[in-house]
C-alpha cells in the first residue's frame, strides 16, 4: 500500500479549492435541475390519469426553473389559477352569480356536452330550492349542471407530494452518477 502526501500552500490551495466549489455547485446545481425535470414528467402524467382535460394547456403549463451555480434551487410551477385550488382543496366562491357545476358520470358524457353544447337548454327549478340548467334535446331530458352558491374542490393535483417522493428518490443517484 502506498501513501501520497501531498502538501500545498499559498495561492496553489486557494485556487484547489476555488475550482472544487465551482465544479461541486455545477453538479448539484445539474442535479438540482434534472431532478426538477423528473417532477415535470411525474406530474403531467398525474394530470393525464386524474384530469379530463379538453385543452392540453394545463398540461403545458407546468413549467421548471432551472438551478444554476449561484442559485442552487430549481422549481416546478404553474402560473394556471385555478391548479392553487386544485392542489389544496377548499371552497369554491363564484365571481359573480353562480357556480355552474357539471353533472357528468363519465368521460362519454363530458364528450357529449361538449358536441351538443347547451343548445335548446333551460333553467329547472328544483324542489328543494336549487336551479340546474337541463336539456331537452331529441326528446331525451338532461340536467347538465347544478347552478350552486358554493362548492367543494377535492384535493386533486398532488404537486407536491410527487415533487417531495421524486426528489427523495432521484437526488441521491442523480447526485452519484453527475459527480
Amino acid at each position: 500500500m502506498a501513501i501520497v502526501k501531498l502538501e500545498m500552500t499559498g495561492t496553489d490551495k486557494s485556487r484547489l479549492i476555488v475550482i472544487g466549489e465551482q465544479n461541486t455547485r455545477f453538479v448539484v446545481a445539474k442535479t438540482l435541475t434534472q431532478t426538477a425535470q423528473s417532477v415535470q414528467t411525474e406530474v403531467k402524467k398525474h394530470i393525464r390519469s386524474t384530469f379530463i382535460l379538453r385543452k392540453p394547456n394545463f398540461e403545458k403549463s407546468i413549467k421548471i426553473r432551472s438551478a444554476t451555480k449561484q442559485n442552487m434551487s430549481a422549481e416546478v410551477y404553474t402560473m394556471a389559477g385555478f391548479a392553487t385550488l386544485q392542489q389544496t382543496g377548499g371552497r369554491q366562491l363564484p365571481h359573480s352569480g353562480r357556480l355552474a357545476v357539471p353533472l357528468y358520470g363519465s368521460l362519454r358524457d363530458v364528450k357529449a356536452n361538449r358536441k351538443t353544447g347547451v343548445a335548446g337548454s333551460f333553467l329547472l327549478n328544483l324542489k328543494g330550492g336549487g336551479v340546474a340548467i337541463a336539456s331537452r334535446a331529441s326528446g331525451e331530458f338532461r340536467i347538465l349542471y347544478y347552478l350552486k352558491q358554493l362548492t367543494y374542490m377535492p384535493k386533486r393535483l398532488e404537486m407536491l407530494e410527487l415533487g417531495e417522493s421524486v426528489a427523495a428518490r432521484e437526488i441521491p443517484r442523480l447526485f452519484r452518477d453527475n459527480l
